[in-house]
């Protein structure tokens, strides 16, 4: 049934007074409340709901017929009222209409001496009495209380449309009904219920119930559309977040906004969803690389095969890093801004140097959407990609690369792009680190992995202990790369490296030394580390008792 015609159908029942029950079913998430709540809205505003009040209860947790009966009149607004919260007024109101109604005589019924549950039960009974021509909505179905029968749920309905002259609407998730709540519903539909919708919105009719208009929801909304997400709970998750987004990336180009939001897409579905086409988000969180799939050695299930074919209609994602700071607010709903605002001003960068002629993401384009024997054209745009623009390719990438290189047959000129991309990414030393996080198990090329690792030894060769010192103190995040190097020096270092200071950093360097001993549980390393600066003040404070009162300030005293 399409959505055009559920509004019409909502609108129908609305403006009639006509006693009529009507059923709206379907899956969970895809919207039944949020698009009734919307219909009934958009009537109020259009002055064409029939009757004057109106009342919503969700069977959430109700156990009696009598809770039910109560909660419709507690919830019970005026029809200008749609829209609103029912609040303490709102009842104060229902309670002193139900008692003027009924007026004082009725109380006299009430024997003298009755309990509070008498009393109580003779309230219920009168505020019952008072529904009369109301628009009930009574939602989850699915999830009413263990005590409460659902036939004896479907007898008050009939009840309240054939006695009370009510329009009551039941809002079900059909699929999540217990066996004998879907054989009762089943078997007392043909006689309670007069109209029966089935709301399956597209994912279109989904984007036009609950996205708001302007760039951010137009954005969003192709990206939906794409994925085919018919899931309205999760379409305002992702409206949500986007939020939280948005405002941080403003300033850059158009396409890291683009990013940010497909990428917010495609991992809140993943996430959120319970529906068996949305692929693993651990999976998708894997895929590091364009090349993901060209590995002989990764046998992928035909789930994980009709996973990456939806990746690939989804401009053939894959995650990076600023991706998984996305990533990290879809798990914890809240981002670490300062990380996040560095990786888009990175991949800003990406982007304006992505539209240069040689670009990876061009020679990437060639492999991938084509059948034509153009080897040499693909080839040439990968090298030329790597001379211009290495700075904006990722180490994943890269070992990609090589190695379709290498099963093309151009094993020079995979070793001239790796020695290429290590001379103009030498800078970037943390680069070369294949035990960062971002990298274990991920570089797979022999070559890559060879080159790396020498590079790396390199560059701790050449690294000062004062370097490594103002590396800690830049960043409390210590890695234990850094602790193994202060481990390794020999205590001469470190009596050079206090004496060379003249200002505050004398105190920053040796505080920073000396806080492993002040740890629980430290390591071999840590301990070695404190040891040896300690060792180096005592043999400056040997020097002279001016430099042993000073070490004493440390807590080092001379032996």
């Amino acid at each position: 049934m399409s959505i055009e015609v559920i509004q019409d159908q909502i609108g129908r029942f609305l403006a009639s007074e006509a006693p009529e029950v009507m059923s709206i079913k379907g899956a969970w998430g895809v919207g039944k409340t949020y698009a009734w709540s919307t219909y009934l809205a958009a009537a109020k505003n259009k002055n064409k709901i029939a009757l004057g009040k109106y009342s919503y209860v969700s069977l959430f947790g109700i156990n009696s017929l009598d809770d039910l009966k109560f909660s419709i009149f507690e919830n019970m607004v005026n029809r200008g009222s749609i829209g609103r919260k029912p609040t303490v007024e709102s009842f104060k109101s229902n309670t002193t209409q139900l008692l003027q109604s009924f007026g004082k005589k009725s109380f006299q019924l009430i024997p003298s001496g009755s309990t509070v549950e008498q009393y109580r039960s003779m309230i219920d009974s009168l505020a019952f009495l008072s529904l009369e021509k109301t628009i009930i909505c009574i939602d989850d179905f699915e999830r009413k209380g263990r005590s409460i029968e659902a036939q004896d749920i479907l007898g008050l309905i009939s009840q309240l449309k054939e006695q009370k002259k009510c329009k009551i609407v039941l809002i079900l998730n059909d699929e999540s009904l217990s066996a004998d709540s879907s054989i009762d519903y089943v078997k007392l539909r043909e006689k309670v219920i007069d109209t029966e919708l089935r709301f399956a919105p597209t994912a279109k009719d989904c984007v036009e119930i609950a996205l708001a208009s302007g760039k951010t929801g137009t954005l969003l909304g192709e990206n939906i559309v794409k994925l085919k997400i018919n899931n309205i709970r999760i379409i305002k998750k992702i409206e949500k977040l986007a939020a939280l987004l948005v405002p941080l990336i403003k300033q850059y180009e158009d396409q890291v906004m683009s990013q940010a939001l497909r990428t917010l897409t495609l991992l809140t579905w993943c996430y959120y969803s319970q529906s068996s086409d949305a692929p693993e988000y651990n999976f998708v969180i894997s895929r590091t690389s364009a090349f993901s799939e060209l590995d002989d050695d990764v046998s992928l299930s035909t789930q994980q095969q009709t996973w990456c074919a939806v990746l690939r209609q989804y401009d053939n994602f894959s995650i990076d890093e600023f991706d998984l700071q996305i990533a990290s607010l879809v798990e914890n709903g809240y981002l670490d801004e300062r990380l996040f605002r560095q990786e888009a001003a990175l991949l800003n960068e990406r982007i304006l140097a992505a539209r240069s002629e040689h670009s990876f993401q061009e020679a990437w384009r060639k492999f991938n959407e084509s059948f034509n024997e153009d080897s040499q054209d693909v080839v040439a745009c990968l090298s030329d990609s790597f001379k211009n623009n290495a700075k904006y390719i990722s180490p994943v990438n890269l070992d990609g690369a090589v190695r379709l290189l290498r099963y093309l047959g151009k094993d020079k000129l995979a070793t001239k792009i790796i020695d290429l991309y290590i001379d103009k990414r030498r800078a970037d030393t943390e680069l070369f680190n294949l035990d960062s996080s971002v990298l274990p198990g991920q570089i797979k090329d022999g070559e890559v992995i060879s080159k790396f690792r020498i590079k790396q030894e390199s560059l701790r060769a050449k690294r000062s202990l004062q370097e490594i010192c103002d590396l800690l103190l830049a960043d409390e995040n210590c890695s234990d790369e850094e602790e193994l190097l202060l481990s390794q020096a020999p205590v001469h270092e470190y009596v050079e490296l206090f004496k060379a200071q003249k200002g505050p950093k004398l105190s920053q360097y040796v505080d920073l030394c000396l806080k492993f001993s002040r740890l629980g549980g430290t390591t071999e390393y840590q301990k070695q580390i404190s040891d040896a600066a300690a060792e180096a003040l005592k043999i400056i404070g040997r020097e002279s008792k001016l430099n042993a009162s000073r070490i004493r300030r440390f807590g080092v005293k001379v032996d």
